[in-house]
């Protein structure tokens, strides 16, 4: 059976396209900014090595809270973990939130709502196709900040090994098509017409947590970090102390993902038109 619609992609990914270059290139030209500052932040970085060892010389906690953060970078991939990619996450998934959510809400909004669910389209075929606008949408917003971030490094440390920022842009993908489609779950629970921003709900006290369990030695807290999908793609652990895959984490937002989807396709056909 065929459940996508070719000609109902080109109207959503239209509909869609100007907020996503403003997304796109806006948080884009930020981590360019970011890493164009690279080379006076590691002049400032080797400044504060000295300073560092001398806390650790009189045994100060301060050593321990910096490193709790990533600790002093010592080349571009950890500069960028610290410095970049968390920013990049979080506004990432905020973006992710609007736009899942967005794409179901936007019709009760547009009060497009009763031309597009009377068309001679299954709601089926509807949903999966506002899906795949919405995994496409992601892939080209990633794929415009890995390039821009690997343009930065070209300009600034063109000797630097930036092979792992490839990998991990794939994994904050699969990060953002969690919270996107959770959001879309959540847009077709909640009544129509709701303000998109809502769905910052997800993201953001997800991200939270995850900041707390890396921030603390408190083992409950620390848990916590596998309720939240930024863990798995915990930029620190990934790009600079090469930490082991949470596989744990990403299979238990896998499986929480594939059961929104299928609740999202029951509920989105028992959908009403208002």
């Amino acid at each position: 059976m065929n459940i996508f619609s070719k000609n109902l992609f080109k109207l959503e990914f239209k509909r869609s396209f100007k907020s996503l270059m403003i997304w796109s290139f806006s948080l884009a030209l930020s981590l360019l900014l970011v890493i164009v500052i690279y080379p006076m932040a590691k002049d400032m970085f080797e400044a504060l090595e000295q300073m560092i060892e001398y806390f650790e010389s009189i045994n100060s906690g301060f050593v321990g809270m910096l490193e709790m953060f990533g600790g002093i970078p010592e080349n571009g991939i950890e500069y960028f973990a610290t410095e970049g990619a968390m920013f990049l996450q979080l506004l990432g998934g905020i973006f992710a939130a609007i736009v899942g959510f967005g794409i179901i809400n936007k019709d009760e909004k547009e009060k497009t709502v009763e031309v597009i669910y009377t068309l001679p389209v299954s709601r089926e075929k509807l949903l999966f196709t506002k899906m795949t606008v919405v995994a496409v949408n992601l892939f080209i917003f990633m794929l415009i900040q890995v390039l821009m971030v690997d343009l930065g490094f070209l300009l600034v440390a063109p000797g630097e090994d930036i092979s792992a920022i490839w990998m991990f842009g794939l994994f904050d993908y699969f990060m953002f098509l969690m919270i996107a489609y959770l959001s879309m779950f959540l847009a077709i629970v909640l009544k129509p017409n709701q303000s998109n921003f809502i769905a910052i709900a997800i993201p953001f006290p997800l991200y939270i947590i995850t900041t707390i369990a890396y921030a603390t030695d408190n083992a409950f807290l620390k848990s916590l970090k596998y309720i939240s999908p930024f863990t798995f793609a915990e930029p620190v652990g990934w790009l600079k102390d090469q930490l082991n895959f949470e596989t744990i984490n990403f299979f238990i937002f896998l499986s929480l993902t594939v059961v929104s989807i299928i609740l999202s396709f029951v509920l989105f056909k028992k959908r009403q038109i208002i």
